[in-house]
């Protein structure tokens, strides 16, 4: 081989082997985005609407309701749903519609609100902090540890061990930390989490926050302008 040609193999080599590497990156940010739970807030302003079946709609009346934390009355004209991962940041971006959704709407009577769990494999300390939750129900105390967790996601998220950070959320909460302790070393609510991640799985649930107004499953952050829409749009008829 000629010295050109030799300089021409290695600089193809020199060009060819990082542009392989970079290719592969793509191919996997590429799936990574396609399930985008947990990714940060992208999927704000999506408006990626599903209608799911009369069929579907029965399974949550009939089971699928009772795997979650529910408020407001059931007689409420319209029932809207969250599935949601507490270690999910675009969750965490829409944890402040959420609670609004529940001081206006739901105290209005307007809505009744049902939060699922849906912790991923992908984020160490959601399931954990998924029963934490669930236990601070136990003491009826659900909802104030529920947005507190949301509140301080970046700091206990980042921990190697949460566990001395969740007890310090109950004591904030008013909640008996040594029952907390107790209730998530007995690991007594896996299996309604579990339920609740085959309900959502069941819907076929691409991301998380996962929000279902009525009948209109979004993917991703909605707004809330957009969830009075939806609710309008099946309640005004």
């Amino acid at each position: 081989m000629s010295p050109q040609n030799t300089g021409r193999s290695s600089l193809f080599g020199a060009l060819f082997v990082p542009a392989l590497i970079l290719g592969v990156l793509i191919i996997l940010a590429i799936l990574v985005i396609s399930f985008r739970g947990g990714d940060g807030p992208s999927g704000a302003g999506n408006d990626n609407v599903r209608t799911l079946a009369a069929d579907t709609m029965t399974a949550f009346d009939n089971e699928y309701d009772a795997l979650g934390e529910a408020v407001g009355s059931a007689d409420a004209p319209i029932t809207i749903r969250e599935f949601a991962d507490y270690q999910c940041p675009a969750c965490g971006a829409f944890a402040p519609t959420a609670r609004r959704i529940r001081d206006e709407l739901v105290e209005s009577g307007k809505a009744r609100f049902i939060f699922f769990d849906f912790p991923l494999p992908m984020h160490a300390h959601a399931q954990q902090a998924a029963v934490a939750a669930r236990c601070a129900a136990r003491q009826d105390k659900f909802w104030p540890y529920h947005d507190r967790l949301f509140e301080t996601q970046r700091d206990w998220s980042q921990r190697d061990d949460p566990s001395s950070m969740f007890l310090d959320i109950a004591v904030e909460t008013g909640i008996n930390a040594q029952r907390l302790e107790a209730c998530m070393t007995q690991g007594g609510p896996d299996d309604v989490i579990a339920r609740s991640q085959e309900a959502g799985k069941a819907i076929g649930l691409r991301a998380t926050p996962t929000v279902l107004v009525g009948d209109q499953m979004f993917s991703g952050v909605v707004s809330y302008d957009r969830i009075q829409q939806a609710i309008a749009e099946q309640t005004d008829n």
